[in-house]
């Protein structure tokens, strides 16, 4: 009753509509004669599931609710940051209404867990029964068109001296990985789950050289580079482009065709791909001082991040880090956080090369949550949501013997994150709590105020979404047992599709587990190394709204909840003609 309040105190009538008849008859639908206020008490009844599936059952629902009076509410009391998005990147008479109702859509997609299709797929040069070797990148320009033509490269699978492979990145479908990062770290294979298309790239001149190279991935460019120089290959266009930075560079940060390149003394450089190197004066911003790299092993035993998403560490000891505006140009933000004893977070925006605000976040802000929060060790940068939203770091501690937060437990095990969005300038610190499922020693990913954990002590396919501690609880969302998934075989394709299984699920609180272990258990690659706390990249949990990536040593599941990934290409259009038949 307070939420509907609420609305109607917010809401005024929106002006009359044509009612909506039936064209079969062209008598009028029942549901347009609706009155506005009974609107309101509906959809003070309603989750953004249910607000979903009314979208799209009803055209006049979807004009009433998708009106400038109403979707601006709902995501604000769903999404805080959504309308802010939207509103900054709406083009002329775009329609506002529908951009919410297909962000919706797609958020709550992911949030269901009911996936289009799976692939199990493991990371394997000699077989290319899903992905088709590509030769669209010219040879001098760095393209592989035959794994043959790499001196070095091992592909017989009976080889006991064979490398194995590493994963190394994932952004917007496409999975980088290196066929043998040590011995030939050199080249890389980016696969696109949406073409099914394998490019690999070897790095020009690279002499035979072991060490010291530098990689990154956005959702246009493959960077890699070493000392002065950095290649990037355009994922999309096929095209190449290198640049020559003035003095060796530590790391570089793409977003779209556009990357940071931080330099060892911390300089840093702007560039476009295909345009000149520009200087980016962050003066003010952090006392220049050498960089280093930061610890490479996340805040979570057993979790690893590339070196794309640790940040980098000054001989201050200041922890340092950059994000650009995904949205508009020349757009920056300087990340950098003061340890101990100050122990603050700060962001300074630049735009157009000069600083217009500076935003703070205290660390005596987190003492609510922690009773002695603990420093953050690194700083790095992964996307929460596609509207603006960032964590920049997380920590594990343990929560006061009395919480702050009546819905914590006392004393138990609590990951933190710091996270900020960058259109609403605001700071959250979402917390979550370790299920009595999980032990301390999780993989996870933050998306859309939700946590994807992986167990790494346990079954290693098996992966359960929870919602933060301490949010308010919205009784439609999920009212009945956490539901289980897996995915079996499909008799058309290559392809997995969701199939739901009984489980006592009942005290697991989640919004869905997806489960895969009997695809890991039947791989014919060795998971048990000598000593897997040594490799790096054993497992890794990444993804988006349209894909989930499980990572387990050289084998992986991704599940596609937006039917992304395509049938199997020697069907030809006959999958198309199933589709019109039925």
């Amino acid at each position: 009753m307070a939420i509907m309040k609420s609305l109607l105190t917010q809401l005024r009538r929106p002006a009359a509509r044509p009612a909506i008849s039936d064209p079969g008859t062209g008598k009028l639908d029942i549901l347009s004669r609706l009155p506005f206020e009974l609107h309101i008490f509906i959809l003070a009844l309603l989750g953004p599931n249910d607000v979903d599936a009314g979208l799209t059952a009803c055209r006049y629902w979807r004009s009433i609710w998708l009106s400038d009076e109403i979707w601006p509410k709902l995501a604000r009391r769903w999404y805080p940051d959504l309308e802010a998005y939207i509103r900054k990147v709406v083009v002329g008479d775009q329609d506002m209404g529908e951009m919410f109702r297909q962000a919706l859509h797609k958020i709550q997609r992911r949030i269901s867990g009911k996936f289009a299709s799976a692939l199990h797929h493991e990371l394997k040069l000699e077989s290319e029964q899903f992905f088709t070797l590509s030769k669209g990148v010219p040879v001098l320009e760095g393209g592989v068109h035959c794994y043959n033509d790499v001196d070095g490269l091992g592909i017989d699978p009976s080889d006991p001296f064979t490398p194995m492979p590493r994963f190394m990145m994932y952004d917007n479908g496409r999975i980088a990985w290196w066929p043998e990062a040590y011995p030939l770290p050199y080249l890389a294979v980016v696969d696109d789950l949406r073409t099914r298309k394998r490019r690999i790239y070897l790095f020009p001149d690279h002499e035979d050289e072991k060490r010291g190279y530098r990689t990154a991935m956005s959702n246009k460019l493959l960077l890699m580079g070493r000392g002065r120089i950095l290649h990037a290959w355009h994922l999309e266009l096929d095209q190449y482009a290198s640049v020559e930075v003035p003095e060796d560079f530590v790391r570089c940060n793409p977003e779209g065709e556009t990357v940071l390149i931080v330099t060892k003394t911390a300089n840093v450089f702007v560039w476009k791909f295909g345009q000149e190197l520009q200087y980016l004066d962050t003066t003010g911003c952090y006392d220049k001082a050498p960089v280093g790299i930061a610890h490479p092993y996340d805040f979570i035993s057993g979790q690893y991040r590339s070196s794309q998403n640790v940040g980098s560490r000054l001989a201050s000891g200041v922890l340092l880090d950059f994000i650009i505006s995904p949205i508009e140009d020349n757009v920056f933000f300087v990340i950098t956080y003061n340890p101990a004893p100050r122990k603050e977070l700060r962001i300074d925006e630049i735009r157009n090369g000069q600083v217009t605000e500076t935003y703070r976040l205290d660390g005596s802000k987190l003492a609510n949550l922690m009773p002695d929060p603990v420093d953050f060790t690194n700083l790095r940068w992964e996307k929460i949501n596609f509207y603006g939203g960032y964590c920049l770091m997380q920590a594990v501690s343990r929560t006061p013997h009395t919480p702050h937060d009546s819905s914590c437990p006392a004393d138990s095990s609590i990951l933190v994150s710091v996270c900020f969005n960058i259109y609403t300038k605001a700071f959250t610190t979402p917390h979550y709590h370790h299920m009595g499922c999980f032990q301390n020693q999780s993989l996870s990913q933050i998306r859309n105020n939700r946590i994807a954990a992986s167990d790494t002590d346990g079954p290693p396919g098996l992966v359960m979404t929870f919602r933060p501690c301490g949010g308010v609880p919205d009784l439609h969302e999920n009212p009945g047992p956490t539901p289980f998934y897996i995915a079996v075989t499909s008799e058309r394709d290559c392809l997995l599709r969701r199939q739901r299984i009984p489980s006592d699920s009942d005290g697991w609180d989640g919004d869905f587990v997806l489960y895969a272990d009997q695809l890991f258990s039947q791989t014919s690659i060795d998971y048990t190394p000598l000593n897997t706390s040594q490799i790096p990249g054993v497992r890794r949990l990444v993804g988006d709204d349209d894909f989930l990536l499980l990572v387990v040593h050289q084998s992986y599941i991704v599940w596609s909840f937006g039917d992304n990934i395509p049938r199997n290409i020697a069907d030809g259009g006959r999958s198309r003609w199933r589709k019109l038949i039925r």
